[in-house]
């Protein structure tokens, strides 16, 4: 008798607990379900996001709006690595550099490689007083390599080898390295085109594939790595072949052609 009002106790006590326990892990569940749908709804929108503006948009939607060739260059990174980070079918490196090489403007803009070279200008960041005339000091500019401590594929603009790089961020003197897309060579390096009436630094632009022997270098504010370099031939024996670069600056190679025949 004992045993039995044992069990009915304890199975009144189960229904209890189970009349108050089941509605409050629906709802939890619930909260959880729809959180994932959401996310899951925001990771869509921001994909379809990604997607018209990588494959689908105008040039100035792809490029952003700002007067800078960097700013629109962050811009498009972006939304490249965005892309990248949210969808199953990645980018590979050749499109990403296919893309960046997008707005590039190098109709009417000076284009240098190995075989057509600007002038050496002194390193403007280390000028105190009198210019410097050694040629060793001299260089053709400056340029934005990128953030080299960045995964990310679009956010270097070119190629280091590892053991180039130093500690703090910066670059080894006399360390070579290669242009993944077209960059913007400049006479300092302040990037300065977004404030209203600058007329800005740009000398022209490095073409893709080109290699640079690092003068000097140094980071900016928001720490990405600058270099003043001397433009070079690519060493042969080096372990990077430009094939995907140089294919990536075929439109930039067809209209610097037609300049040199110009001339």
């Amino acid at each position: 008798m004992a045993d039995r009002d044992i069990w009915e106790k304890g199975e009144s006590l189960s229904k209890i607990f189970a009349a108050v326990l089941i509605p409050v892990v629906l709802g939890i569940a619930g909260v959880y379900a729809n959180q994932a749908l959401e996310k899951s709804k925001t990771r869509d929108e921001l994909l379809k996001q990604a997607i018209d503006v990588v494959f689908l948009s105008k040039s100035d939607q792809m490029a952003g709006a700002d007067k800078s060739f960097e700013s629109r260059r962050a811009h498009r990174s972006h939304w490249l690595e965005i892309y990248n980070s949210l969808s199953d079918v990645k980018l590979s490196d050749e499109f990403i550099a296919v893309m960046m090489e997008q707005d590039a403007r190098a109709d009417g803009t000076a284009l240098y490689w190995s075989g057509d070279l600007p002038g050496l200008i002194p390193n403007a960041e280390r000028t105190r007083g009198a210019e410097s005339t050694n040629e060793d000091e001299l260089g053709h500019g400056w340029v934005a390599v990128g953030h080299l401590d960045s995964k990310r594929y679009s956010d270097v603009n070119f190629k280091v080898s590892p053991h180039a790089m130093e500690r703090d961020g910066t670059i080894k003197p006399h360390e070579i390295i290669r242009a993944r897309w077209s960059v913007t060579l400049r006479s300092n390096s302040r990037n300065l085109e977004d404030r209203q009436g600058y007329t800005g630094t740009s000398l022209g632009l490095l073409w893709g594939g080109e290699c640079a022997k690092v003068i000097d270098s140094r980071l900016d504010g928001r720490l990405q790595t600058w270099a003043f370099i001397k433009i070079v031939q690519c060493p042969l024996t080096t372990n990077s072949d430009p094939g995907f670069e140089r294919r990536a600056m075929s439109g930039v190679a067809d209209s610097g052609d037609r300049r040199l025949a110009d001339r």
